[in-house]
């Protein structure tokens, strides 16, 4: 009968480095909606 090994470590490393990508494009786009809104702010004051 075939040995399995444990998978906790695998998955443990591997979610680190593919968590980062989301929060990046997470920060990018609350700064791109923050910027547009104080854009449409600033014309329509004006």
């Amino acid at each position: 009968m075939a040995k399995f090994k444990a998978a906790g470590k695998k998955k443990a490393s591997a979610k680190r480095p593919g968590g980062a990508i989301p929060c990046i494009i997470l920060v990018v786009m609350a700064v791109v909606l923050m910027s547009l809104l104080f854009y449409a702010m600033l014309k329509s004051a004006s």
